[in-house]
């Protein structure tokens, strides 16, 4: 599934290839992955200039003029490239959005349907799923936000995978970025003392800041908006190492459960004499 170093990466590449271009021809083939504005996305978007391409939390978002907004949400299997339009079109491929005074398109292809795309206008209407809230962004906190926000009774990773309460990290780099700071997934989040919580912001930022260098992490279908694997997985510390030597100490890597994922962990890096069991809010 693509997180944040995977759209960022998306993001830049579209940004490059898009920003004051305007759309032409407007091509849905599924019109139930398609929320926000309810009128005809081919009236919504063509003629429509592109003023930038950017990344919130783990979507990907066009800003157009006149005033509208295009969310791609990935999903698990979600994929955003620009391609030449003669090139061959994959199953699958839900939008194709031509480029005017271009021979190239942006196309989107979800073979499992888990993402979507949202057209937010200034039009006051609405249909279907709504956007959820998201958290702050990692890159953007500050050691003392980050500290007021772990002072809940919450095992560690199932805070750090929330979207509402830190956006744009999943599986991949809470798994990477907790081995980083040596710290047990199953850790209360208010046991973290300053030290330590200091220390799990910084290896957040290291970790999300090295992926978007190489492009994300290819495991499946993650593909750039160019169409190239990322190559952060042959950097991988723990995730999806299960049974291979820790990097640091050389110990195997052990996969459990921790909110609800399997989760890739070393055992002598990552203590578990300050993991307890996590008391969830019912709210």
């Amino acid at each position: 599934m693509p997180e944040l170093p995977e759209a960022e990466t998306i993001a830049r590449q579209l940004h490059a290839g898009l920003a004051g271009r305007v759309f032409g021809r407007v091509r849905l083939k599924r019109k139930d992955i398609v929320f926000g504005d309810p009128r005809p996305l081919g009236r919504l978007l063509t003629g429509r200039r592109v003023d930038r391409v950017h990344r919130r939390a783990k979507r990907v978002v066009v800003d157009l003029t006149p005033s509208a907004q295009l969310v791609f949400c990935l999903g698990m299997t979600g994929r955003l490239t620009l391609c030449d339009a003669e090139v061959p079109v994959e199953r699958h491929t839900h939008l194709r959005i031509a480029i005017d005074g271009s021979a190239r398109e942006l196309r989107f292809r979800d073979p499992r349907r888990f993402g979507g795309i949202w057209c937010e206008t200034d039009s006051g209407g609405s249909r279907g799923r709504k956007l959820s809230p998201l958290g702050p962004e990692p890159l953007q906190l500050t050691a003392a936000q980050f500290r007021r926000m772990l002072a809940r009774p919450r095992q560690i990773k199932a805070a750090l995978m929330d979207q509402g309460f830190i956006a744009g990290l999943g599986n991949i780099y809470c798994d990477e970025a907790l081995h980083a700071a040596r710290i047990h997934p199953l850790t209360r989040a208010d046991s973290l003392d300053v030290r330590t919580a200091d220390g799990l912001l910084r290896a957040i930022k290291g970790v999300l800041r090295r992926a978007i260098r190489h492009g994300g992490s290819t495991l499946m279908d993650y593909r750039t908006a160019e169409g190239a694997p990322g190559y952060f997985q042959i950097h991988h510390r723990v995730y999806q190492r299960a049974g291979e030597p820790c990097r640091s100490c050389r110990t195997p890597i052990e996969r459990i459960q921790a909110a609800g994922r399997s989760t890739f962990i070393c055992s002598s890096c990552q203590s578990r004499h300050a993991a307890e069991p996590a008391v969830c809010p019912s709210n």
